[in-house]
C-alpha cells in the first residue's frame, strides 16, 4: 500500500449510527430535559394544521416517516434536533393534547379507518390507536460527536435541501445563539406576534437582551406588515436581511478576518471562498467576542449594534412608507445591500428627490439593468455567484452598490 493510500480517508472517520426509539420514549427524554428543540433554530410553528393532522395520521396508521437527526453532547448527555423539529413539535402538541386533527371532509385521510381519529384530541382515541401512537418507532439518526464545527454546518446544510429546511439562517443562529449580538439578530427578523416569538423574546430577556423593535413600534408595523403571510419570510430570512446589512457595514474587517491564519484556531471555521462561509464567520466571531471573551472586531450589543441597527430602522420606515413599486420581501437582499450603501454615504432619506427614489426602486428591483446603466465603466453590477472575493464577487458587488447609489444621488440630488 502506497503513501497515497495511506492519506484517503474520509474527512469524518467515525460512523453516523441509527437507531429506532419508541415515541413514548421520546417524549420522556424531551420532559426530563434529555432532549431539547432549540427556540432559536427556527420558528417552530411553520406547519399549518393540515400538515400537522396528515403527520399524526401517518403515525396512527404506522406508515414510514422521515428520520430525525441528532446531536448528542458527549460531556451532557443532552440531545439537540438537528432535523426533524417540526415533526417533533407536532409530536409533543399532540400528545398533550394542544389540538384536535382536523375533521373529514376538509382533508384526505385514509378511509375508513379515519373515521376513528377525525377531529380528535389524542386523548379522545380509542386506547388501541393511542398504543400505536406512544409505541411508533422512530428512526433516528446521531451524528458523530467529534465534528468538527465547519463540518457540521455542511452536513447540516445538505441533510436539509429538501422539505422544509433549515436554511443557512437558521444553523447560523443556532449555533452561534448564546452571543448576545447573534440573539440581537434573531430578533431583529421577528415579524409576527406569535408565541415562539414571544419565546424568543423573553430567553432574551433572560440574556438581558431587549427587543430591538421595542423602540420603534411603528415601524415594526410597516416590517410585520411587509413580511407577514410571505413565503419568503420562513427560514429566518427576516433576520437575515438585518445581517446582510450588517455584512455590507463591516466587510472589509470580515474579508481581513478571512484571510488570517488564526481563524480555524480562533473559530473552529475554516473558509474556502464561499459568501456562506463568510456570513458564519462573521457571527462565529460575534460569539467569540460575547462568551469567550475575544476582541472586538464588530460592533457588538451595547456598544454599537443597537445604533447601527437603528440606522437600519430608520431606512426600512422611509422605504415603505413610500410603498416603493416593485420592492418585495423577495428583494430583501438587495434592499440590505443598498440600505447599507447609504447608511455608509450618511445619506438622509428625507432630504433625497422623487427622481432619486425612483431611480432607488429600479436599482432594488432590477440591479443587473440598473448596473447597466450607473456602472458602464465597471462592466455593470457583479453577480457573485456564491463567491466572497474577486471582482465579481459579493466584497466587490457591495462595493458597487455604494458606488451607483452615490450617482444616483449625485445624478438626482
Amino acid at each position: 500500500m502506497t503513501n497515497e493510500d495511506l492519506a484517503i480517508v474520509p474527512i469524518v472517520r467515525e460512523a453516523t449510527r441509527s437507531q429506532s426509539e419508541a415515541v413514548q420514549s421520546i417524549i420522556v427524554r424531551y420532559d426530563n430535559d434529555q432532549l431539547v428543540i432549540p427556540d432559536y433554530q427556527r420558528d417552530a410553528e411553520q406547519w399549518n394544521h393540515r400538515k400537522e393532522s396528515l403527520f399524526i395520521e401517518s403515525l396512527l396508521n404506522n406508515l414510514t416517516t422521515p428520520a430525525f437527526f441528532f446531536s448528542e453532547d458527549p460531556d451532557t448527555e443532552i440531545i439537540e434536533v438537528v432535523d426533524g423539529q417540526q415533526r417533533l413539535s407536532t409530536i409533543l402538541k399532540y400528545a398533550k393534547d394542544e389540538f384536535n386533527l382536523m375533521a373529514s371532509g376538509t382533508i384526505n385521510y385514509f378511509a375508513p379507518q379515519s373515521k376513528h381519529y377525525s377531529g380528535k384530541k389524542f386523548s379522545e382515541l380509542p386506547k388501541k390507536l393511542q398504543n400505536v401512537f406512544n409505541l411508533y418507532p422512530l428512526t433516528l439518526i446521531f451524528l458523530p460527536p467529534s465534528l468538527t464545527l465547519s463540518t457540521k454546518l455542511e452536513i447540516f446544510r445538505r441533510i436539509n435541501e429538501g422539505g422544509t429546511p433549515l436554511t443557512a439562517q437558521d444553523i447560523r443562529l443556532s449555533y452561534y445563539s448564546e452571543s448576545k449580538c447573534v440573539y440581537f439578530l434573531r430578533l431583529a427578523g421577528i415579524y409576527a406576534e406569535t408565541s415562539s416569538a414571544d419565546r424568543m423574546i423573553q430567553a432574551a430577556v433572560k440574556m438581558g437582551v431587549d427587543n430591538p423593535w421595542g423602540k420603534y413600534p411603528d415601524t415594526w408595523i410597516l416590517w410585520k406588515d411587509w413580511w407577514e403571510g410571505k413565503e419568503r419570510a420562513k427560514g429566518q430570512t427576516p433576520s437575515a436581511m438585518v445581517l446582510w446589512y450588517l455584512v455590507f457595514l463591516h466587510r472589509k474587517k470580515l474579508s481581513q478576518l478571512t484571510d488570517s491564519s488564526n481563524l480555524t484556531k480562533t473559530l473552529q471555521l475554516g473558509f474556502h471562498g464561499s459568501t456562506e462561509e463568510a456570513l458564519d464567520i462573521y457571527c462565529a466571531h460575534l460569539k467569540f467576542t460575547d462568551v469567550d471573551g475575544g476582541p472586538a472586531v464588530f460592533p457588538t450589543y451595547g456598544n454599537g449594534l443597537e445604533d447601527e441597527f437603528q440606522n437600519f430602522v430608520k431606512w426600512i420606515d422611509a422605504i415603505l412608507r413610500r410603498g416603493l413599486p416593485g420592492v418585495s420581501v423577495d428583494k430583501y437582499k438587495q434592499m440590505a445591500l443598498l440600505i447599507g450603501a447609504a447608511v455608509e454615504l450618511e445619506i438622509d432619506p428625507d432630504q433625497l428627490s422623487h427622481d432619486a427614489w425612483d431611480a432607488i426602486a429600479y436599482f432594488i428591483q432590477t440591479p443587473r439593468l440598473a448596473g447597466e446603466k450607473w456602472l458602464t465603466e465597471e462592466n455593470g453590477y457583479p453577480e457573485p455567484r456564491g463567491r466572497w472575493k474577486g471582482t465579481r464577487g459579493q466584497e466587490s458587488q457591495c462595493e458597487m452598490a455604494k458606488l451607483l447609489l452615490s450617482r444616483i444621488v449625485k445624478e438626482h440630488p
